[in-house]
């Protein structure tokens, strides 16, 4: 699954549970996946599948009754060493050092992530002041070029502005300054175009590519949206219920789905011009099960059409020369 060069973040068998009253969560359920550097890698998935948890993990950031509770996430620090991610203290020094200022991350509300009590100068300021040494002035200055490149007009005013004050374009152009202004190496975009109009979305995306081209930085971009993986990224990861079920490059995935699960969500993008048999807009048949729950063999056998008695066992991971990885028996 691991193409072309080092890995910047390389993920193994990650599991990220939570322990509650009505029973264990397997949110994030024995994930492998790589990230390099100067890439975009896609995790696509529906609501429920896992992949703000496992953005999260990668951060330290997730909240008991959740913990990581098994597996590595191995950073590669520049200097030919990696640290595990994992076994870092989520609270601690050394994962502060790393969290901000060499891996950042844009939340997926950025009304709710940007706090209302504080100009967005402020927040941009801290987090500067926390990872970098200058002082409160020169803090402020980088602040105002940062707002400047991500393209807020008069930033030299609006850096004294507070969240309610911007419209959401400007609220997401805000937080991708906050993220980006400690130059990290790997930035993770939690749905960063939701809620957004077609518009504002198409510009929020080509920031992101030019930020990326002249930052050199890789970018772990989270979205329901199939036409935004299409437009940004490198390599996409296929998420449901807390596995990756296929993981391919962007051109290899459009061109050539193999799993079911894939295919059924590609079958279910609406269209503009509906062809002439195909009269009314297709949609997943049935739920994603109860989270709660164990499910016995293949996570999809349920909803899947393709499903038979093979898949009461749980499938293996096949990878084909091209690098393309399909979790399926119909390709054992």
């Amino acid at each position: 699954m691991f193409v072309g060069n080092v890995p910047l973040v390389q993920i193994r068998g990650l599991r990220t549970y939570f322990y509650t009253d009505d029973g264990v969560v397997r949110a994030v359920d024995g994930v492998d996946l790589a990230i390099h550097p100067g890439k975009v890698l896609g995790i696509i998935g529906e609501t429920g599948s896992g992949k703000t948890v496992l953005a999260l993990s990668i951060m330290r950031l997730v909240q008991p009754p959740g913990r990581v509770v098994e597996g590595n996430i191995l950073y590669a620090q520049g200097n030919g060493k990696q640290i595990d991610l994992a076994l870092l203290d989520p609270k601690g020094r050394a994962i502060r050092e790393i969290r901000g200022k060499h891996i950042s991350m844009i939340f997926q509300e950025p009304m709710v992530s940007l706090n209302p009590l504080y100009t967005i100068g402020e927040q941009i300021v801290e987090n500067i002041l926390v990872h970098q040494k200058v002082t409160p002035k020169e803090a402020r200055d980088i602040a105002i070029h940062m707002l400047e490149r991500v393209g807020i007009p008069e930033p030299e005013k609006r850096i004294d502005d507070y969240p309610h004050s911007l419209s959401g374009g400007m609220r997401q152009r805000a937080m991708i300054a906050m993220a980006l202004v400690c130059q990290p190496r790997l930035l993770i975009a939690d749905e960063p175009t939701t809620a957004l109009d077609v518009t504002v979305q198409a510009q929020i995306l080509e920031l992101l590519k030019d930020l990326q081209r002249q930052m050199g930085m890789a970018i772990m971009i989270i979205t329901h949206n199939l036409g935004v993986i299409a437009e940004i990224a490198d390599f996409v990861g296929v998420m449901y219920l807390g596995k990756i079920m296929e993981y391919a490059t962007v051109v290899e995935l459009f061109e050539n789905p193999l799993h079911p699960y894939t295919k059924d969500l590609f079958r279910s993008i609406p269209y503009c011009v509906r062809r002439k048999n195909k009269k009314r807009l297709e949609v997943i048949k049935g739920d994603i099960p109860d989270p709660y729950a164990k499910v016995e063999g293949c996570l999809y056998a349920s909803r899947c059409s393709w499903a038979s008695k093979k898949c009461l066992e749980d499938p293996p991971s096949i990878e084909r020369d091209t690098g393309h990885m399909v979790r399926c028996w119909l390709y054992v």
